[in-house]
């Protein structure tokens, strides 16, 4: 439903309120401002009206309480924690007092709601203010944000095991510095497979899938799937191609075709990928009749009108926010109007956000079908020097994308891990493979080098069978008679570890789904599709233009 009042009285309403609401705002926001902090919350609140001085007057008095307790007692904050309430405290002084043509009010609150999660998560304590400005988009935006502060502040303090790296176990101490004491002395006092063995029963799963000729067997489960997703879709909303970012080889849109006679292109960025495509994609058509004929129990449901090669087309393009689609579709098909699916399977890296933009900004694209992946390749202001020159001249990060949690960073080493299935772990019951205390003994030894020729000697005697020349034989034997020791630090941490990896993912997907949400898309959704044993990244976006 439409609102009745301009956008500009609405700003009104809430920024410049009448005496009596801001008098009224003013009482309340000092007295739950007070309770954490000092008389600035209640003059701040007089002055910016109703919700939004209540809610900016309670952060002021938590930030200033705080940094009043840091002056006055002899135990002293971090500096990180000072520099966050100062940098909250200046961002609500800044606040302007009246509804200014010069400044986006909205991006400024929701600026200073970030930095006082921040703040509070570095602190330590709840962020629930009862005097935030309620969101009036939609409840369900609410929701996630709801649910994305209750992850983070169960993430928040354990993002420095998440980022720990497993090579550096013994170099920086992982074991001792990363697990709370008692939770160490326990694990230490438990055997090896006892511990593993009770990790392994959290739960199990028994879901098998078909195996065909053409794919492997992830692939079969992805495109078997996705295609009866893809088209209930088609079937709500006028629907004319079907187009995928990163394509690859291009095994959902030539089903699409295929089976359904939609016209479907595939764009990939990298001309090689795009020319093996063309060659699979032959094959499988000159199969077609045997291979949709064995798919449905020998009835040729999907043959109708025969096979039309032309149905299914490629094109080599650069996917972003900028990207015109309906020029790349119109010089692969002819045709006028262009309606499209933009699907992806799966997006690596920063693709799968510029698919997500592409979708806010582009009306001919009327679906968005997109399941991420490879999650260590988004770019984040926390590793910007990573990637390329061209990658970081825009501010369009790949996380976090939505507004209210600018300014979070989760790390790359996060990010990685948040790719990582303990679905599959669990399922198979893996463990870490041994490589890996090697890799982590041979970072203490490379540790302890002076200098790059020194390191290269060493490397050097490695490759020649002759390192343990360079080691004292002592050192040697009390390094393999600890060994199994160690071994059981290094999987109890992985496995401990790997029990983040679903949280950080969540976060990622509700950013994403947040994002499109504040972007005004009421319909989108977070569709679990996959069997996450068979393919950990299985959750797809999936949002339809109002």
């Amino acid at each position: 439903m439409a609102l009745d009042k301009d956008f500009n009285d609405i700003l009104d309403d809430i920024v410049m309120s009448e005496d009596s609401t801001q008098k009224e705002s003013y009482t309340e926001g000092f007295t739950a401002g007070v309770e954490g902090g000092n008389s600035e919350g209640f003059h701040l609140g007089y002055h910016k009206g109703a919700r939004l001085g209540k809610e900016l007057g309670y952060y002021l008095g938590i930030a200033n309480i705080h940094l009043e307790r840091n002056a006055n007692s002899d135990t002293k904050y971090p500096d990180k924690i000072i520099k966050q309430l100062e940098k909250l405290k200046d961002l609500i002084n800044s606040f302007p007092h009246t509804n200014s043509e010069e400044h986006d009010i909205v991006s400024m609150a929701d600026n200073i709601r970030v930095n006082y999660k921040k703040a509070c998560a570095l602190l330590k304590i709840s962020s629930v203010n009862p005097y935030e400005t309620i969101p009036t988009k939609m409840d369900t935006s609410m929701k996630v944000r709801e649910n994305l502060d209750s992850i983070m502040s169960y993430l928040t303090p354990l993002l420095p095991i998440a980022n720990c790296h497993m090579v550096e176990f013994f170099t920086d101490k992982h074991w001792e510095h990363l697990l709370p004491h008692k939770l160490r002395k326990q694990l230490e006092n438990m055997e090896l497979n006892k511990a593993v063995n009770r990790f392994w029963d959290i739960s199990c799963h028994n879901d098998s899938c078909e195996i065909t000729k053409w794919v492997k067997q992830s692939q079969c489960h992805h495109v078997s799937v996705n295609e009866e997703y893809c088209i209930s879709p088609q079937k709500l909303t006028d629907i004319i191609h079907k187009r995928g970012a990163g394509g690859g080889r291009g095994h959902l849109l030539v089903t699409m075709s295929l089976g359904h006679h939609i016209p479907s292109l595939t764009i990939d960025c990298d001309e090689t990928t795009l020319n093996n495509a063309k060659k699979r994609v032959k094959l499988i058509q000159k199969q077609w009749h045997a291979i949709a004929k064995r798919a449905n129990g020998g009835a040729n449901v999907w043959t109708d009108g025969g096979v039309d090669t032309n149905l299914h087309r490629f094109a080599c393009s650069y996917i972003t926010r900028d990207t015109d689609l309906s020029s790349v579709v119109r010089e692969q098909f002819d045709c006028e109007e262009v309606n499209l699916l933009l699907t992806g399977l799966h997006t690596c890296g920063d693709l799968g956000p510029s698919c997500l933009r592409l979708f806010t900004v582009s009306p001919a694209v009327r679906v968005l079908f997109n399941v991420p992946c490879c999650y260590h390749l988004l770019s984040e202001a926390v590793d910007v020097a990573m990637f390329d020159d061209d990658q970081t001249a825009t501010d369009d990060k790949g996380f976090p994308m939505s507004q209210y949690l600018r300014g979070l960073n989760l790390g790359r080493n996060a990010r990685m891990l948040g790719a990582q299935s303990i679905d599959r772990v669990r399922h198979y019951r893996q463990m870490p493979d041994r490589s890996l205390l090697y890799r982590a003994l041979l970072q203490g030894f490379a540790s302890k080098c002076q200098s790059f020729q020194q390191y290269f000697k060493m490397a050097d005697e490695k490759l020649g069978l002759n390192i343990f020349n360079s080691l004292p034989e002592c050192y040697l034997i009390e390094l393999e008679r600890t060994m199994d020791c160690q071994w059981k630090k290094i999987v109890l941490l992985y496995l401990m570890r790997l029990c983040l990896a679903q949280v950080i993912e969540g976060v990622i997907l509700l950013d994403r789904l947040l994002y499109l949400y504040e972007c005004g898309c009421k319909n989108a959704y977070l569709v679990k599709l996959f069997d996450p044993v068979l393919s950990p990244r299985c959750h797809s976006i999936v949002a339809i233009r109002n």
